[in-house]
């Protein structure tokens, strides 16, 4: 049976990924796929794909690793493989796709931030990217790179049939036995008829199997020593309740407590990572948690990230930087910081946008 690896969320460089494990967001990354290929071990493997995209690089790597895998691959789009998905797809020696699903590609794209030398750099860098991205397109579709940087040019979403004429698909899924499928199972009654129904019969006792009144699941204890006064309807305090019923008092106390434990050392493991310690102290005190904790982090390095880039900038203007016509291209090490600094700026806004939607902290 072929091992399956999946490649869901946002493909992102391994280095980044704790950002996106302690938001427990979906998310993918080189060394996540080449510590599967090298535990499947040469048998086949099959590649569920659901993906946006991400970083170039880290979809390069994965295409690389899925290349040089002795075993067969094949790779499944079961929703969207977008951008740097697309790419890593290619890896792949056979690709299906869902009758439902998209695949996109589109040309890479940055951001900059500097003289014009910089932007000319910047574009040069880009048009490289998206040569290598046509290189792994070109070798999967056999379309000439004059036709694939016309569908990167406006980024273009291709459906199953699409996908598998313009060669980036080798087989759509299910295209066997959906006629089949069509016709023979198709349900006199919807899901939802078919629950009203459902509901019905057990409400009058006529479904098979239903529970009748005597069958009524007994109350857990707990529940049922709080409720089995009928005339007692007002609200207990903690020391009436600890009187009347001390042995769910003092089970409501074990779990509190064990539960603040479970904070307290999560919250202190997290102390030791840098510009953590201080807002580790206040989240004990004032009953936050570690997610809480992290976000403070994020937004205390974007605005030490923002001060310094402004600060560069009043350098730069007062030393007339931008009347020297040679430039220094950024080292590795820079741009790497600038990604990381990128992905810390965009997972902020994604947070903030989660809290507000589920209420967040007060």
């Amino acid at each position: 049976m072929p091992k399956r690896i999946n490649l869901y969320g946002t493909i992102v460089a391994s280095d980044d990924a704790w950002l996106y494990e302690w938001f427990e967001m979906d998310h993918t990354t080189p060394r996540m796929i080449s510590d599967q290929l090298a535990q499947a071990d040469g048998d086949d493997v099959e590649l569920y794909i659901n993906s946006p995209g991400g970083d170039v690089w880290a979809g390069s790597e994965i295409y690389t690793a899925l290349r040089e895998y002795s075993g067969n691959v094949t790779a499944k789009v079961v929703s969207i493989a977008a951008s740097a998905a697309s790419v890593a797809m290619c890896g792949a020696k056979s690709v299906m796709i869902s009758p439902t699903a998209q695949i996109m590609v589109h040309r890479s794209s940055t951001g900059a931030w500097g003289n014009k030398n910089t932007f000319d750099q910047t574009s040069q860098m880009l048009n490289s990217v998206d040569e290598g991205m046509v290189n792994a397109y070109e070798h999967k579709t056999g379309k000439s790179r004059e036709e694939l940087l016309a569908l990167m040019d406006v980024e273009t979403f291709l459906n199953a049939q699409q996908a598998l004429e313009n060669g980036f698909a080798d087989e759509i899924m299910f295209a066997q036995t959906e006629k089949v499928a069509a016709s023979a199972a198709a349900p006199l009654f919807s899901s939802e008829v078919m629950n009203k129904i459902k509901s019905k019969l057990i409400r009058e006792n006529m479904f098979p199997g239903a529970p009748t009144a005597s069958m009524e699941p007994e109350k857990p204890a707990s529940i049922k020593a709080v409720t089995e006064n009928k005339e007692e309807t007002k609200i207990m305090d903690k020391n009436e309740l600890e009187e009347k019923h001390p042995d769910l008092y003092a089970q409501i106390t074990s779990e509190a407590k064990a539960a603040e434990r479970e904070r307290v050392t999560a919250l202190q493991a997290y102390a030791k990572a840098p510009g953590a310690e201080q807002f580790v102290i206040e989240a004990i005190a004032n009953g936050g948690t570690v997610q809480d904790v992290a976000l403070k982090v994020m937004e205390a390095s974007m605005k030490r990230a923002s001060q310094e880039a402004t600060n560069r900038a009043l350098d730069a203007e007062d030393s007339k930087v931008d009347d020297v016509a040679a430039i220094e291209a950024k080292t590795p090490d820079a741009v790497k910081e600038e990604q990381k600094v990128n992905a810390a700026a965009n997972m902020i806004a994604m947070a903030q946008k989660m809290k507000s939607k589920n209420g967040g902290r007060k």
